[in-house]
């Protein structure tokens, strides 16, 4: 796959067109739910170009992070089109403007499985506009009528004779032609790219080593950065001695930047050495002496609190604290968690009064530019982003803290590129971290075991102020009561099972610790509080945890639809093998539901899961190959958090530093992974993130089912051994 920057001006789409070398340019227009009132939601820089030599580049804002989002979004662009595969090339902006920002997010930003399911539509929309453009040409050529035309494979065909135009000899005759406000899409029988396993268009380069991640970038007379930053993180530098890593080999300069300081050498680690060498002292803070302990004691003080304010309600709220049946109750936790991206954050920055150029792996372009922007004045005329490859993303990647310090290393050397990257160490220690929640439920079951009220107090931090979501706003937005944050409350508020008398409140409890989503955000957490005690439920009430959960699903199709679906790859109504155990659980999430069953062992030796079972209804599957990739990777992520993962706090930092005491999934530990592709019509949903929440309650279910032991503190490792 090729990666181009290219940027146009806006004036030039007046009319539909642009001649730059004599090429068919087509805007992308939002779907009508998602458009901004003005300039008719026309997202002009984001684009589809045909050019004289039939090369089609397409111009979209959306990091590939290994998920295979430009792979997907060729095809869609491909089949409308008719466009050879090969002849596709996909670019990225370097400069930002409204035309990438998803609208009710407000910011380019690669996050919320969006990649495939916001740009399906426009991208079809402008490939259809462009093919009908070419088609109208090659019919005034070939004197014939539009409709005997077809396109394929980069050419415009008459059947009849034959006869065949390839694209790039026709784009000249259709930038004279207006462009089509309302083009016909293609039917569905003549699909033949989405719906297909198709290779990925960046495999060939990443196995001969070609892709560019941000770690790879080289740039003439480069120099080379290392951080030391505040162990706590909310102090700051209080004092340095420049002098005591002056004399070092290599060093070049000692440079402030937020919370620490920056070494600049000739090679990364004499900055490291020197870094870890620097005669530095931080602040005193009031959270020095920040524990663990400390932390869980004020989140269970959360979970007692009396003023905590309503954010949904459904039915009754009286009834939900009725005695009147049989009444279930449970507390639920999860630690912290980071995010362990394979490539540590980096950035390569060259960077003068005049002009501030990066090189970096993110998920968050906008948030960059705002960092440097308030940090350093940088107008946005003056900010050009490249971004490379992502060496894994899962949120931490939207943050724009390593954008700042290699600008400000390199303004300190006189505008030298200069690349900032961070150890692991710096990674797990100084980073952002999945927040920290505990949940309480009390449900209510009738006689015939149905639950007729429930209540669900969560205590924790509102992550989305950090992003800026008022929470009184978005309560109002959503239908929710008050102090609602999708970041916290995602997968309780939302939840698709029918329980009449339903009620979630907030005990917000703010930390001094940063905080970042991690893959899934809040549904990584309360799929895990929800599921499990759905579990509980029909423990208690004595029935089947397929059958009782299908009971408070009417209506509920897609949910019916997973649910059924792997219970019949599971075998779920025949005996498990001897010594297995199963455990089930679904969830809502992005757009689309996943249902999961996990086969676990449990003995002696420890936690062993053999296999895991994930239905998943996104809606049609663009790639059926990459969906199936995505839940496997999902499942495997998940699965490590879910085993032994966690970040603990002691004296106002956390104690865990790397893989040693930070253990992702070996090898060897995974399990075999079988995915279905769920089809019943429903609307596009996204495939990275759906695929964590249902994990983590699956196999606490499938231990409850071989040890009667229910666990609900994460992770699974401090209460058996894994």
């Amino acid at each position: 796959m090729k990666t181009h920057h290219l940027s146009f001006s806006r004036r030039a789409f007046l009319g539909g067109t642009l001649v730059a070398g004599a090429a068919l340019i087509i805007p992308l227009r939002l779907p009508t739910a998602w458009a901004r009132e003005e300039e008719d939601s026309l997202f002009s820089h984001a684009y589809i170009r045909i050019d004289t030599n039939g090369q089609v580049t397409f111009l979209l804002p959306t990091s590939e992070m290994g998920q295979g989002t430009h792979t997907g979004q060729a095809q869609i662009l491909a089949e409308e089109l008719g466009a050879d595969w090969s002849s596709i090339t996909v670019g990225m902006p370097n400069q930002l403007s409204d035309d990438y920002r998803i609208p009710f997010i407000g910011q380019m930003r690669s996050v919320g499985s969006f990649g495939i399911r916001f740009w399906h539509g426009p991208l079809r929309r402008a490939a259809a506009q462009a093919r009908q453009m070419l088609t109208q040409a090659a019919a005034e050529r070939l004197d014939v009528a539009a409709a005997a035309l077809h396109a394929e494979n980069g050419f415009i065909v008459h059947a009849d004779s034959g006869r065949r135009i390839p694209f790039g000899d026709l784009v000249e005759d259709a930038m004279a032609l207006p462009m089509p406000e309302d083009p016909t899409l293609r039917p569905d029988s003549e699909r033949t790219l989405t719906g297909r396993k198709v290779a990925r268009l960046d495999t060939p380069a990443k196995v001969a080593g070609k892709a560019v991640y941000g770690i790879d970038v080289e740039r003439e007379g480069m120099l080379y950065g290392a951080v030391r930053l505040a162990p706590v993180f909310s102090a700051d530098v209080e004092t340095f001695d420049e002098s005591s890593v002056s004399g070092m080999p290599g060093v070049v300069a000692v440079v402030s930047v937020p919370r620490g300081m920056v070494v600049v050498a000739d090679s990364w680690w004499q900055a490291k050495q020197a870094a870890d060498t620097l005669d530095i002292t931080f602040t005193r803070t009031p959270a020095d002496t920040l524990s663990t302990d400390e932390i869980n004691a004020m989140l269970r003080e959360g979970l007692d609190r009396t003023d905590a304010p309503v954010t949904t309600l459904r039915g009754e709220a009286e009834a939900t604290l009725s005695d009147d049946g049989q009444v279930v109750e449970a507390e639920y936790s999860v630690p912290l968690l980071t995010h362990a991206s394979m490539e540590p954050i980096n950035c390569t920055a060259e960077s003068t009064e005049e002009r501030t150029e990066l090189w970096i792996g993110t998920q968050g372009q906008d948030v960059v530019r705002m960092t440097l922007e308030n940090a350093m004045q940088i107008p946005a005329d003056r900010f050009f982003i490249n971004t490379t490859y992502l060496g894994g993303g899962f949120g931490r990647k939207t943050h724009g803290e390593i954008a700042l310090q290699a600008a400000l290393a390199s303004r300190a050397v006189d505008g030298r590129p200069v690349k900032v990257l961070w150890a692991r160490e710096d990674d797990v220690q100084q980073g952002q971290y999945r927040q920290t929640m505990m949940c309480r439920f009390r449900a209510v079951l009738n006689e015939a075991g149905q639950i007729t009220g429930m209540r669900i107090r969560v205590s924790g931090p509102q992550m989305g102020r950090e992003y800026g979501i008022d929470p009184e706003q978005r309560a109002q937005s959503t239908g929710n009561l008050a102090n609602f944050d999708p970041f916290s409350l995602g997968g309780l508020s939302d939840m698709r099972y029918v329980i009449p008398n339903f009620v979630v409140d907030h005990a917000v409890v703010d930390l001094p610790i940063p905080l970042c989503p991690w893959r899934s955000i809040a549904h990584s957490f309360n799929g895990f509080f929800f599921e499990s005690f759905m579990d509980e439920c029909a423990a208690a009430a004595g029935r089947d945890p397929l059958e009782f959960r299908r009971s408070h699903c009417t209506d509920q199709a897609r949910m019916l639809a997973v649910l059924d679906r792997v219970a019949e790859m599971s075998h779920w109504h025949e005996p498990a093998a001897v010594g297995i155990s199963r455990g089930l659980a679904v969830v809502e999430s992005y757009g689309s539901y996943v249902a999961q069953v996990v086969e676990a062992r449990a003995d002696d030796e420890g936690i062993q899961v053999k296999r895991v079972h994930a239905a998943i209804d996104c809606g049609r599957a663009i790639n059926p190959g990459q969906v199936e990739a995505q839940l496997q990777g999902a499942v495997i992520d998940a699965l490590g958090a879910a085993m032994r993962q966690k970040v603990t706090i002691r004296d106002g930092h956390a104690e865990q530093s790397n893989f040693h005491d930070y253990p992702l999934l070996r090898i060897g530990e995974a399990p075999e992974v079988a995915v279905s592709i769920v089809d019943i019509g429903s609307p596009l949903g996204g495939v990275g993130e759906p695929g964590i929440p249902p994990l983590a309650p699956a196999l606490a279910n499938a231990l409850f089912a071989a040890t009667q032991q229910r666990i609900r503190h994460l992770p699974l490792s401090d209460h058996v051994q894994g």
